[in-house]
């Protein structure tokens, strides 16, 4: 089916926002600001647990237990954050800069930039090609482009062994060239403040040289590498899963382009419900705090059209199948020609 056949399915954001609206409390649409202290608790944690490998002689177990925990508060600051930048936290423009900062200063990541690839272009336009930056491409785009060539072996799906460590540096990688290089090679970045990204980016790195001098080279493994693993997974997991084995879109139909996963209450907890995806992309502002509300909405009054799984299902889906699209709502590996259906 083509992306403009298939868009006649379609029902707009709006249309959405209109009837759920009509169902849900008005308490819903209000900033939470309570939700910044998830983030002074998992600073305070993480600051604690640093301070206990740096000055203690635990054995290495300990150690090895730390950076994944380090590395789940980190993730769960940059949930923080990105509830922060969407203005459901607070109204305050400095205050939400602040959070910014702080919540994805692990990922080495710009407010500016974020504000920008997240808010503006990812859900301005989700699963649009050419103009959602988080799409993968469709088969005649990727053999036009050399960059996606060359990367597609490092993607799930792809088949190759380089795949399964994916999810353990993607984002961050992509960040940093980002905000380094390719905001200057495309133009759907032109209308960034470009200025305002490099002023925060260059601090944002220098801060990470003095962190990695501070913990020292005995415990770089520990307290840099594992915890950087652990939060790129834990971030990544949750953006391909919720996007990325969903069809293209021409209108932004987040019943269509979107897909929830669930996973325990434990880790709901720590990523601030960050999973209930279809929810976040019909009320950007809205605390995710609220989000299972929202859903339960959801299942009832479009139970044939809302997409919903735990969130192991579909990351087995991810790699069951390939990233290029064959069409709007069919995927192909570009070598093998296998197609497959989105969800």
């Amino acid at each position: 089916m083509s992306l403009e056949n298939h868009a006649q399915e379609l029902q707009a954001l709006g249309l959405y926002q209109q009837e759920l609206k009509k169902h849900l409390s008005p308490e819903i649409f209000k900033r939470a600001p309570f939700r910044v202290f998830y983030l002074i608790t998992f600073l305070l944690l993480n600051i604690a647990l640093i301070l206990a490998v740096i000055h203690y002689d635990f054995p290495w177990y300990f150690k090895l237990l730390a950076g994944f925990l380090i590395g789940q508060f980190n993730a769960g600051m940059a949930f923080v954050a990105h509830e922060t930048l969407h203005g459901a936290i607070f109204k305050n423009r400095f205050l939400q800069q602040l959070v910014g900062a702080i919540g994805f200063g692990p990922f080495l990541l710009s407010p500016t930039y974020w504000r920008f690839w997240h808010n503006t272009l990812h859900h301005g336009n989700t699963q649009l090609i050419y103009k959602d930056p988080d799409a993968f491409p469709t088969l005649p785009v990727y053999k036009r482009s050399k960059f996606m060539c060359a990367i597609y072996k490092l993607c799930p799906g792809s088949r190759n062994p380089l795949s399964y460590f994916y999810f353990f540096y993607w984002f961050s990688f992509q960040s940093i060239l980002n905000q380094t290089t390719m905001r200057f090679k495309n133009k759907m970045w032109d209308s960034m403040n470009h200025a305002k990204v490099t002023k925060e980016f260059i601090p944002v790195c220098a801060l990470a040289v003095f962190y990695i001098y501070f913990v020292g080279l005995d415990n770089l493994l520990w307290l840099v590498l594992i915890p950087m693993a652990v939060q790129n997974y834990v971030i990544l997991s949750y953006i391909l899963t919720n996007h990325n084995i969903s069809p293209l879109t021409k209108i932004n139909d987040p019943l269509e382009n979107s897909l929830t996963v669930t996973t325990n209450p434990l880790f709901d907890f720590v990523h601030l419900n960050f999973g209930y995806h279809v929810e976040h992309h019909l009320f950007p502002r809205v605390s995710s705090k609220h989000a299972k509300t929202i859903h339960h909405l959801l299942k009832e009054k479009y139970p044939t059209k809302y997409k919903s799984m735990p969130k192991w299902k579909a990351l087995k889906y991810l790699y069951k199948t390939s990233r290029i699209y064959k069409n709007s709502n069919e995927l192909i590996h570009p070598k093998t020609l296998n197609t497959y259906p989105t969800i």
